[in-house]
């Protein structure tokens, strides 16, 4: 059986959706997926059927499904930004710019300058050099964009 309004469901599976953010390593723009997870709710509020099941079964698979569609998503445009940086560091060209190139990645630390060159010059995805490193795909995509800051701050100071 579902609450009443959809004010008390929230406050009863309010632990669910955080536990299942948990469940999925959910850690980085909390908030943004703590929203995804009352969408879901939502969602699971309004399409709930008695007659299919019981309503906590639905709304944990339901929030369950849409966090991991939209972890789907969020991998899909970073993959589409590393193509891109990708092809502009193809397009640098020339010992110049490369000799630039490292000389900005000498400034990083290890495991950023690591995985920038492993990702660019070693040609390996992201989720490689996490296996190899011994860490998540999320913190290597971390490093890997925290990196890329350093460079651009650098490079623009630079100029």
């Amino acid at each position: 059986m579902k609450p009443v309004t959809f004010t008390e469901t929230v406050a009863l599976y309010e632990k669910m959706i955080k536990n299942q953010m948990k469940k999925l390593c959910i850690y980085r723009d909390y908030e943004e997926y703590y929203q995804c997870g009352l969408i879901a709710l939502w969602r699971a509020y309004e399409k709930y059927d008695e007659e299919k099941g019981s309503f906590p079964a639905y709304a944990l698979v339901t929030v369950r499904g849409y966090l991991l569609e939209q972890l789907k998503k969020e991998c899909r445009v970073q993959d589409q930004e590393v193509c891109t940086e990708w092809h502009m560091l193809e397009n640098i060209g020339g010992e110049e710019k490369q000799e630039e190139a490292f000389e900005y990645m000498s400034m990083l630390e290890e495991k950023e300058s690591f995985v920038l060159f492993e990702h660019f010059y070693g040609g390996k995805k992201i989720h490689e050099i996490a296996t190899e490193l011994g860490m998540t795909y999320h913190q290597t995509r971390w490093i890997y964009r925290q990196a890329l800051k350093k460079m651009r701050l650098h490079a623009v100071g630079k100029e």
